[in-house]
């Protein structure tokens, strides 16, 4: 789904200049740390705005935010975009499974803005994907193993960062090291349960661009 991850070898009859499914400046980041995280064939499959938020994420990781003068109190922002990056990637999964709550992933109308509703969503998406990795006969025992353990690891995560560090007063991330353990969470886990999942012919890449 993202095979023209790199903006190359696009179909034609399209004019792909105006196509706001490439982020702005997507033709601009640095491809290589992406390709460092992430299998190949992951990032052939993952949707493009997926990959959008991924190279931000990117690109945020390699900001010298670190060097002198470089002075933040809150850290959170450095993990945001690879936060909304988990989201839609759930969201891609329970599609491409036609898991039961995938019908309701375009997050339409006021739903879209309630808080509350979409955390609720994604963890339903959460479980069900953990049922079809403990009752999917494709998978080996290791598999389904590995994916529920990666299951836990988002949903851990997605809990911590919804009380602490998106909400005023949560608590903040306060060095950029928590920060970047919050991400390669993040990368191992897509990264990971995307490998899995196509192996075992359970999801595929697709040739349309989304």
């Amino acid at each position: 789904m993202s095979k023209y991850y790199k903006l190359n070898n696009l179909p034609s009859g399209r004019n792909w200049g105006s196509e706001v499914v490439f982020g702005k400046f997507r033709g601009n980041q640095d491809y290589s740390k992406l390709e460092a995280n992430f299998d190949l064939q992951v990032l052939y499959y993952l949707s493009e705005r997926v990959i959008n938020y991924l190279l931000d994420s990117i690109s945020l990781e390699q900001a010298d935010l670190r060097s002198p003068g470089r002075h933040f109190n809150d850290f959170s922002f450095f993990t945001a975009p690879a936060y909304k990056a988990l989201e839609g990637f759930l969201f891609q999964i329970a599609k491409d499974l036609n898991l039961p709550s995938s019908g309701n992933s375009n997050l339409a109308g006021s739903y879209y803005f309630d808080e509350e509703k979409i955390d609720k969503h994604i963890d339903k998406l959460l479980k069900e994907l953990f049922d079809v990795a403990d009752a999917e006969k494709k998978l080996s025992k290791y598999e389904k193993r590995d994916i529920k353990d990666r299951i836990r690891e988002m949903k851990g995560f997605l809990q911590h960062y919804r009380n602490t560090p998106s909400h005023f007063y949560g608590e903040p991330i306060d060095t950029i090291d928590k920060a970047h353990r919050n991400i390669m969470i993040i990368y191992g886990a897509i990264d990971n349960t995307t490998k899995i999942l196509i192996k075992s012919g359970l999801i595929k890449i697709e040739d349309e661009i989304h």
